[in-house]
């Protein structure tokens, strides 16, 4: 090319940088316009506390002033969002508008995580220590709710029917002392629900689903370990006096309220809706439960009182969920309990 080819090349670049970098500026300028307009028509929020001058007298409001402020929802905090059923919960919450904060033990985002992130927007802490509450425990202020969906990572070798914990993970260090970790943060920022998924057959310790998992870490022991320990934590929030309280102000006056949603064993099929499950208390029915629906269930717990200080098992059915909640018992701290006539056909084993 010759030279003043390349010279009228580099004119003609230089014209259309120009160009887009004016459109880019003038699209900016008319965007703030509209954004001014609209804090103008918004509703100012009263500033008397920064108005009141030394001497008493009252001064004129400054435009920083009359800027009204913007007031972030009431998170809800869910711990397991490096597991499917986590990211399930939370996508669930992100579609009803709440505003989420997904803890992952993972250091590095999984593609669930871009998912959350770029479809919902979603605020996602990477690298959470369960047993460092200083990870996490931030996240608390003014939270709503917190639900631990966390799980000891595992694999699980067919060939040698073992199951081998991943990362250090075992059910003692997630599901015992985690769950007390996190439970403890939460009840001392006076966190008004937590949920925590837990799974059926826990308290059943001559079942063959409790001898099988079990011999595994004493995965289905632990388990029950932090349920227990889960509601204690909570209801010791109600009953202790504030001259007890932790350095936080707000733990002694504010309780939180448990619940145990204890899911059949979980499948990855496509979820059957919320008039297809079965509800019951006392730890003798068996089933399935598709995570999708696990989600389902886990997320209509929040919005209802129903689920205060229950501890329930879910399995695929045809009662609903509706009729399930109403049922459920208050203050049942998940014992064993014998399961009555009518219900014997969810308690056998397919």
């Amino acid at each position: 090319m010759s030279r003043r080819g390349s010279h009228h090349s580099e004119q003609l670049r230089s014209r259309m940088l120009l160009l887009f970098l004016g459109t880019s500026v003038l699209l900016l300028c008319t965007a703030t316009g509209k954004h001014r307009q609209s804090l103008k028509a918004s509703p100012e929020i009263s500033t008397d506390r920064f108005n009141n001058t030394s001497n008493g007298t009252t001064a004129h409001p400054t435009a920083v002033e009359k800027v009204p402020l913007a007031r972030l929802k009431a998170p809800v905090v869910i711990f397991g969002a490096e597991l499917r059923i986590g990211t399930l919960i939370a996508i669930g919450l992100a579609e009803r508008g709440e505003r989420v904060v997904a803890m992952s033990r993972e250091s590095e985002p999984t593609p669930d995580n871009m998912i959350l992130k770029l479809a919902y927007g979603m605020q996602i802490i990477h690298g959470v220590d369960l047993k460092n509450p200083k990870t996490f425990e931030r996240h608390f202020k003014r939270a709503r709710a917190v639900i631990f969906a966390s799980q000891a990572r595992s694999v699980f070798d067919q060939d040698s029917e073992v199951v081998r914990f991943l990362n250090g993970d075992t059910p003692k260090m997630v599901e015992y002392k985690g769950v007390k970790s996190v439970v403890h943060a939460a009840v001392s920022a006076g966190v008004p629900r937590i949920v925590l998924l837990s799974m059926y057959m826990v308290t059943r310790t001559t079942s063959v689903e409790y001898k099988w998992l079990n011999k595994f870490k004493k995965a289905m022991y632990w388990k029950r370990r932090g349920e227990q320990e889960f509601i204690r934590l909570c209801k010791n929030s109600r009953t202790r006096s504030p001259s007890s309280s932790s350095s936080s102000s707000s733990s002694s006056s504010k309780p939180s309220y448990y619940t145990v949603i204890r899911a059949g064993g979980a499948t990855g099929e496509k979820g059957f809706g919320m008039q297809n499950v079965t509800l019951r208390q006392g730890d003798y029915i068996r089933g399935s439960l598709p995570m999708e629906d696990l989600a389902s269930v886990t997320v209509a717990s929040l919005y209802t009182k129903e689920t205060r200080d229950t501890v329930f098992e879910v399995v695929t059915g045809n009662e609903g969920l509706h009729r399930g909640f109403s049922k459920l018992r208050h203050g049942h701290d998940g014992s064993s309990e014998e399961c009555p006539p009518e219900d014997l056909h969810l308690a056998r084993r397919a």
